[in-house]
């Protein structure tokens, strides 16, 4: 694996982990899909609950830098999977920025498909990704549930 990538991947888990309680707080208990053994290390989510699945998108940069945020499509059509299987469900994707955390909820605004992504890692990441406007996209503390 690409040096790059490693210290990618070392800074997303570690902000998975750092910021585990400050979503708890907002979410209720969270469990973490790679203990589960029925998900593991790599589903498309990283935490859940009864109500709850939340993705995390830990970035290096201010939530309003570029014009859109975005995530794997494969991440929106297993949300879709979920919530279709218990309509209650509700699906988050957060992204803890430089300047705080925001999120946004599945279908809530439109957003579009392009594919995208980087090849500075030593290998071609490119795929098809969500891109959500960085205006639809909220701050968490602005969050109530």
């Amino acid at each position: 694996m690409n040096t790059q990538k490693e210290i990618d991947l070392r800074y997303g888990f570690k902000s998975e982990e750092e910021i585990h309680q400050y979503l708890e707080s907002y979410f209720g208990e969270l469990l973490r899909t790679e203990e589960n053994e029925e998900m593991g290390k790599y589903y498309e989510f990283d935490k859940y609950n009864d109500k709850v699945y939340l993705e995390l998108k830990t970035r290096r940069i201010n939530h309003n830098q570029y014009s859109t945020l975005m995530f794997g499509k494969n991440k929106l059509i297993k949300g879709r999977e979920l919530k279709e299987a218990n309509p209650s469900l509700r699906i988050f994707f957060l992204f803890r920025c430089l300047d705080g955390v925001y999120y946004w909820e599945l279908d809530s605004s439109d957003y579009t498909i392009q594919f995208s992504g980087r090849t500075d890692r030593g290998k071609d990441e490119r795929t098809d990704l969500i891109h959500i406007k960085t205006e639809d996209i909220k701050p968490l503390s602005s969050f109530s549930f």
